[in-house]
């Protein structure tokens, strides 16, 4: 057949492509598309028309109808370790038994496949031992792949090609940003007169697709180049690539890591959403998806945006398929304590009964599931079984038993994986012959790495592609990420057995193999391909930093598609960075100037507000103040400021609250104490919590709110705090007292946690942590119990300790206090605080050893002696 009438339409610009290929797509007879997706797009233009097909697909088809079969890649690698164990090898002889030889040689069949060489051309110019060697294994594997009549994934378009029937016809060819050797040859074979085939080749752009523009011409197509205008976002993004000018209406933002790369993205296509835009015409385009998925899933889960990808990933990396294979390995680990707790308090499992066997069993840590109650021996495989009773009696009653099936009810994807482990499952679940435990556990194995999965299956979704699912497609509005070096492009590198020279020198006697400058110029077309999807919306992004925290550079394409941006001033990272590379040069920008100034009169200690000397004295009688803002400022007047004037940190703590809530509902209708009391109002106080915004429950929180409780309930009947013959009173929240101390006024907030009439007098009771925030320090806590006391009007007071209910540090009320007394040694503490703030005296503490200062959380703001703390 020849080449004639075939034309090869030619423009930079896939819209201006996109509108050229629609009015022949009607007298076409079989489409061809690089993607399932690209074809619906076109049918979406323009229909009816005949079902696309991808090339792969095509080239399958073809060897299926003329007798082959598709050759599953453990098979493939089964053939290459017995062309390496027959054939005579020298350089690969040592190492022929290695898995790292293996791969190595499958990836480069599968080039030489892709490059449609021939075995014996590749002989011919095979010279050393490694080439030769290599040259061999190919030559065995391409001759037992045509006797045997078997394709493997590399192989369709290859060994189509070669066939003496192919059916040819009419042909529309889109969407392609570049074809290899194999794939040329196909299309040579299958596209007829009247076929029409659009590239996006132009000047300056990809190599690889100018290579196939040439390729294409000598296999007989017509060259047309189209003479039309950009009118998409894509198209102008494409031009502003090729010729560095300016984008217009470009959205471009860099981040720090990638997961703010990913909220920033996702927040943006929320708002799409939101004002309408249906989510199949917006799309999330990435180099690598391996980089992304897992941080795109995430958040799209706390966003509740729905995505759907075409990658794919074993059941092993699901959690289902983690649940199961902690299950395999307590077999094969002998059911030890560390086993039996991975697998019985997997986060999927729903039994908190579990969680708290397992806090109690970790200090002795026994082996064997009998330690973990008798209802789950059923757990463990018998040594001889069958396929049914170990399927149905072990697999399918663990999905049941431990909630997996109740909540697919109301978890899509998780139903999702549950239903397709359990089809894989069928055919052997009918199967009532006997078996071994070994042969259970290589079966559930061998599913579990096998089993492929959608990554991301939302229906009606947001597309997340690699460029490869994204050609020929289009979209509304696109987000394309990861714009940094070594994330886009990808890094190439040279192959360890036939590398770049090798390739050359091949090449020059007429055996052409891409070498990596050639497999590098593929990033420029996938690019380009990325950036044409866009029609009306485009928004680039790239993160500063990767997944291991290591500085990422800007791309070559960030610079050039910000080129009318000034792309000098992207060499650094961030914009502290860019001050820095500039005051290196000896120009400062005035914020640096400024905090340089700032820096100077602080290592001088020169009296300024940075150093602790403020112009402007802070009013004590106008605020509230807590017994734990008196520790802060009696012990460091800078920290307080810090905290309290300039509220830079909290000092809230949750977990003390989320204690003394359920302390108090254990007690609230006295004694006995009620656990009922305490969990109801654990549960309230975690609620008010988390909708103010100061505590968010984690993963843990039902092992944690056991555990809370259970202290709780050894506290009341082990402790202290219930007292015979004591009275609760109703007492408020918080406690005022105004306390004067030599001309200075303090009003005190106090919290009384519980107030009791006793046959002593009026008791108070502050609830404590052990080692809390206070023991130590100017204002010691019989002067913080004896402020309370005289707050509440009492007789006396006394700690509790929240981990274990005793009680310690008793104080009476005196009633004619001496000047040793805590009461008045209080007095003149703050007395001392009082004139310190008066005078605008808000200086760091000066200590010998800094101990204070190792756990204060605002030392990065004081960075008071920064060198000897660290020391």
């Amino acid at each position: 057949m020849t080449g004639s009438g075939r034309r090869l339409l030619l423009s930079p610009y896939l819209g201006v492509l996109r509108d050229a290929v629609l009015p022949v797509l009607g007298s076409a007879q079989q489409i061809i598309v690089p993607n399932r997706s690209a074809g619906r797009g076109l049918i979406q233009w323009r229909s009816p028309l005949p079902r696309p097909v991808t090339l792969t697909r095509l080239a399958q088809d073809t060897l299926q109808h003329a007798g082959w079969t598709a050759l599953p890649a453990r098979d493939s690698e089964r053939w290459i370790r017995d062309a390496l164990a027959a054939l005579p090898l020298t350089t690969l002889a040592p190492i022929r038994e290695r898995d790292g030889t293996v791969t190595c040689l499958m990836k480069l069949i599968g080039e030489f496949q892709r490059s449609h060489l021939h075995p014996a051309a590749l002989l011919q110019v095979a010279s050393s031992g490694r080439e030769h060697d290599a040259a061999q294994v190919y030559a065995v594997y391409h001759a037992r792949c045509v006797a045997e009549r078997r394709y493997d994934a590399a192989g369709a378009e290859h060994h189509a090609a070669l066939l003496d029937d192919v059916t040819c016809a009419a042909t529309v060819v889109h969407g392609f940003a570049y074809i290899d050797a194999a794939q040329t040859a196909l299309l040579h074979r299958v596209c007829g007169p009247g076929s029409v085939m659009t590239l996006p080749a132009a000047a300056g752009g990809s190599a690889r697709t100018q290579e196939t523009r040439m390729a294409l011409i000598g296999c007989g197509w017509i060259p047309e180049p189209l003479l039309g205008r950009p009118h998409t976002a894509g198209d102008d993004a494409i031009h502003g690539f090729l010729t560095a000018t300016l984008v217009p209406d470009l959205t471009a933002g860099e981040f720090g890591d990638i997961e703010g790369e990913v909220r920033a993205c996702l927040r943006q296509v929320g708002d799409r959403l939101a004002a309408g835009t249906p989510p199949e015409q917006l799309a999330i385009l990435v180099r690598n998806e391996g980089v992304y998925l897992d941080t795109l899933a995430d958040v799209a889960a706390e966003y509740k945006i729905p995505l759907r990808s075409g990658q794919r990933r074993p059941l092993l990396s699901t959690g289902v398929g983690q649940l199961l294979q902690a299950w395999l390995d307590a077999h094969t680990q002998g059911w030890t304590f560390r086993a039996c707790e991975a697998l019985l308090t997997h986060p999927l499992i729903d039994r908190p009964d579990l969680l708290e066997r397992a806090r109690i069993l970790r200090s002795t840590a026994p082996a064997g599931l009998d330690a973990w109650g008798d209802g789950l021996r059923w757990l463990a495989v018998p040594d001889h079984t069958t396929w049914r009773g170990a399927l149905i009696g072990t697999v399918e009653r663990m999905l049941t038993e431990f909630g997996l099936l109740t909540r697919c009810e109301g978890d899509p994807p998780l139903n999702r994986l549950v239903r397709t482990l359990l089809q894989h499952l069928g055919a052997s679940v009918q199967r009532t012959a006997p078996c071994t435990r070994e042969a259970v556990l290589a079966f559930i194995g061998f599913l579990l790495r096998s089993v492929q999965v959608p990554a991301l299956t939302g229906k009606s979704a947001v597309a997340v592609l690699n460029p490869l699912g994204a050609l020929g497609c289009a979209f509304e509005g696109v987000w394309i990420l990861g714009l940094s070096d070594g994330i886009f492009p990808a890094a190439r590198r040279d192959h360890p057995l036939i590398d770049t020279p090798t390739r050359q020198r091949w090449s020059a006697q007429g055996v052409h193999v891409p070498d990596v400058r050639s497999l590098a110029s593929v990033e420029d077309a996938l690019i380009l391909a990325m950036l044409g999807t866009a029609r009306s919306t485009l928004v680039i992004s790239r993160p500063r930093r990767g997944l291991d925290g290591e500085p990422l550079r800007p791309s070559p394409y960030w610079n050039r598609l910000r080129a009318g941006q000034g792309p000098a001033a992207l060499d650094a990272g961030s914009a502290g960075e860019q001050e820095l590379r500039h005051a290196l040069a000896g120009s400062c920008s005035p914020r640096v100037t400024v905090g340089a100034a700032i820096e100077r009169t602080r290592a001088l200690r020169l009296a300024t507000p940075h150093s602790g000397r403020l112009t402007e004295a802070p009013t004590i009688s106008s605020q509230p103040w807590t017994l734990a803002d008196l520790h802060v400022a009696t012990t460091c007047r800078m920290r307080w400021w810090l905290e309290s004037g300039l509220q830079l940190t909290s000092r809230r703590r949750a977990w003390d609250d989320l204690t003394r809530a359920a302390l108090e509902g254990a007690l609230g209708g006295g004694a006995p104490a009620s656990d009922q009391r305490a969990a109801r109002a654990l549960d309230l106080e975690a609620r008010r919590l988390q909708q103010s915004g100061v505590w968010r429950p984690g993963p843990l929180w039902p092992a944690q709110r056991l555990e809370l409780l259970n202290r709780i309930r050894r506290v009341v009947t082990t402790g202290d705090v219930l007292t015979p013959g004591a009275t609760p009173l109703p007492v408020p929240r918080d406690a005022t007292l105004t306390l004067a101390a030599h001309g200075h006024r303090f009003q005190l907030q106090l919290e009384l946690d519980r107030v009791e009439d006793t046959p002593q007098g009026r008791r108070v009771t502050v609830y404590r942590r052990t080692g809390a925030t206070g023991a130590s320090g100017p204002l010691t806590p019989d002067m913080q119990l004896a402020l309370t006391i005289h707050a509440a009007h009492a007789d006396q007071g006394r700690y509790v300790a929240l981990d274990t209910g005793h009680a310690f540090g008793t104080l009476h009320h005196v009633a004619r206090p001496n000047r040793d007394s805590p009461i008045m040694q209080a007095r003149d503490l703050l007395a001392q605080l009082g004139d310190r703030l008066a005078a605008g005296d808000v200086q760091p503490l000066h200590t010998p050893d800094h101990a204070p200062c190792r756990r204060c959380p605002v030392h990065a703001v004081c960075r008071v002696r920064r060198v000897a703390v660290a020391a």
